[in-house]
């Protein structure tokens, strides 16, 4: 019986990711066929271990070469790339570490990192708010005005001192040993200027920036902030100063992107 054309295709490709072997399929008895038909394979396996080698470079340094590849090959077998170019092809990476490595939640931390700063580098650009265009703001607006943060912006919650170890990494420094952390700490990646950056967040202020993320107003942002501040016993102005405080850092951060209608 033989394959349709599809058939055909969908072997080859699980052949490639190495998720099956079609070369009795594909190459026959042809003892030529078969071997191109390898070298082609490892050689494209090889290109999509290369590309996330270089997605993910503190996490294959914290994992070690030997699992990052195991690791990395079973990804590639149950992940075929979907689009033509292989920049965002390992998105799903720390996903997958989450999943078939839950044992060491630290490694899907440290690749959520290493993603997060990558798609900062070359995400859209966007100019960013100043104080000027904030200092024109009707003061009726604000009950209903939405600030938005910039594209390039992520909030990550970490539990391991994944922070402390990239920054080690990233210094060529030796780093300290991937442990829990005593409290989950919320961190902000985001592209100011060329460079991305990244910083702890109080959870009043992640509480903030989430909401204004998922489209509240302004105000509703700012009850919904003033709501877990009252939750964790800070004073009503206390929380205002807090406020103000983020709004400057923001602006200073060139992290909200401008109004729009």
């Amino acid at each position: 019986m033989s394959l349709s054309v599809l058939s055909m295709q969908l072997q080859f490709q699980q052949h490639l990711l190495g998720a099956a072997d079609a070369t009795p399929l594909i190459a026959g008895a042809d003892a030529r066929r078969s071997l191109g038909l390898g070298i082609y394979a490892n050689a494209y396996r090889l290109r999509l271990l290369e590309t996330l080698s270089d997605a993910y470079q503190k996490t294959q340094s914290v994992m070690g070469e030997a699992a990052f590849e195991a690791a990395a090959f079973g990804y590639i077998a149950s992940h075929p790339p979907t689009t033509r170019s292989l920049r965002w092809y390992g998105d799903r990476f720390s996903a997958f570490l989450a999943t078939q490595h839950p044992h060491v939640p630290a490694h899907a931390e440290m690749a959520r990192l290493d993603w997060a700063l990558r798609t900062a580098f070359d995400g859209p650009d966007t100019a960013a708010l100043d104080a000027a265009a904030l200092g024109a703001i009707e003061p009726g607006a604000w009950a209903t005005i939405r600030l938005v943060p910039v594209p390039t912006a992520e909030l990550l919650v970490f539990k391991h001192n994944t922070v402390a170890v990239w920054q080690a990494l990233d210094d060529g420094e030796s780093p300290p040993p991937l442990a829990a952390s005593p409290i989950e700490v919320d961190w902000l990646v985001w592209r100011k200027g060329l460079q991305p950056h990244f910083r702890s967040l109080h959870r009043v202020e992640a509480a903030l920036l989430r909401a204004m993320q998922d489209g509240w107003s302004f105000a509703q942002a700012c009850n919904h902030a003033g709501s877990l501040a009252a939750d964790i016993g800070l004073p009503d102005d206390e929380v205002s100063a807090l406020i103000g405080g983020y709004m400057q850092q923001w602006l200073d951060d060139q992290l909200l992107a401008p109004i729009t209608p």
